[in-house]
């Protein structure tokens, strides 16, 4: 189920969102006061404890259950399942407005290979409510299988994606007729009259970007979340750190953490939602194994007076 399915599109909603008719005063201002997202974003720092969570994945490995289980995919999970239980994170701007989005839309890059000049490419699975790890790992493996990753340049896969094709088309255009195209969907976007089409195909029409820099043995950054488009939410995961702490007894223990670091847009969404989604996250990452379950309940977004 996606999130608000059935609902009807009234006056102000968009193909892509509902709008959000119960604001306070105040956030109602906050897209007027803080019209970019580079005004607005919120730099989230944080580690995670995955002692437990290497465990697991080891176990589901073993087991054959999910035999190439990787934390990348957890986190993925974990993301789906903090935006059922806080779906106000799943909320977006656009032309001063705030709409609850419809759908739960992730992206991530793919590298076509390990060397420097290997070409990158985006999948953007949607995931459902209900979703468990087992419905996440497949629905992003599904997305990956569709990519010949023997061919590092996209210009050699002869069964480009969609988003391939739309980006390579999109490459070749002039780069002054570039700027016409880019600010002409960027007018449309603000109105909700970009084709849909190209919606779908966008990474920057996400519910969230998270990107795995510990693939390559780097430490997470803070990533910009993009003027053009609807994402408000871009994170980042890095080298895992490995430490010696004392546990209550005072016996020192071996724990290991995974770093994150997040970029949010604050008028989607104030200060104390991100705090309990995050929250939410962390428990997620830390116990998969709640992930394995659908929800025991789905909320969804309260956005009506």
């Amino acid at each position: 189920m996606r999130p608000l399915e059935g609902r009807q599109r009234r006056r102000g909603d968009r193909y892509d969102g509902f709008l959000v008719r119960n604001l306070d005063p105040m956030t109602a201002l906050i897209p007027f006061i803080m019209k970019t997202k580079a005004d607005s974003w919120v730099l989230v720092d944080d580690r995670v404890d995955i002692t437990h969570t290497r465990e697991f994945i080891r176990e589901m490995r073993k087991s054959g259950s999910i035999p190439a289980l990787s934390l990348y995919q957890i986190v993925f999970a974990a993301m789906v399942r903090m935006i059922v239980d806080v779906p106000e994170i799943n909320r977006f701007v656009q032309n001063g407005r705030i709409y609850a989005r419809n759908r739960i839309k992730g992206s991530m890059v793919v590298m076509r290979g390990l060397s420097k000049d290997s070409d990158r490419t985006t999948i953007m699975p949607d995931f459902d409510q209900e979703d468990t790890l087992y419905d996440v790992v497949r629905k992003i493996d599904e997305k990956i299988d569709e990519i010949d990753r023997t061919q590092k340049k996209v210009r050699d896969d002869g069964g480009k994606s969609s988003f391939d094709v739309l980006q390579s088309a999109l490459s070749s255009v002039p780069p002054f007729l570039l700027r016409l195209v880019f600010d002409t969907l960027k007018a449309l976007d603000r109105h909700g009259l970009m084709p849909k089409a190209l919606n779908e195909l966008s990474p920057f029409h996400s519910s969230f970007f998270i990107t795995n820099m510990g693939s390559i043995g780097m430490m997470p950054v803070y990533h910009h979340i993009y003027e053009f488009g609807t994402l408000s939410c871009f994170g980042a995961i890095g080298a895992i750190d490995t430490v010696y702490e004392p546990d209550r007894k005072g016996e020192m223990k071996k724990k290991v953490y995974l770093n994150i670091k997040f970029v949010v847009d604050e008028r989607a969404a104030d200060g104390f939602i991100y705090a309990v989604g995050m929250k939410a996250f962390k428990k997620y990452v830390m116990k998969p194994e709640l992930l394995l379950v659908p929800p025991e309940k789905i909320e969804q977004d309260k956005i009506d007076r």
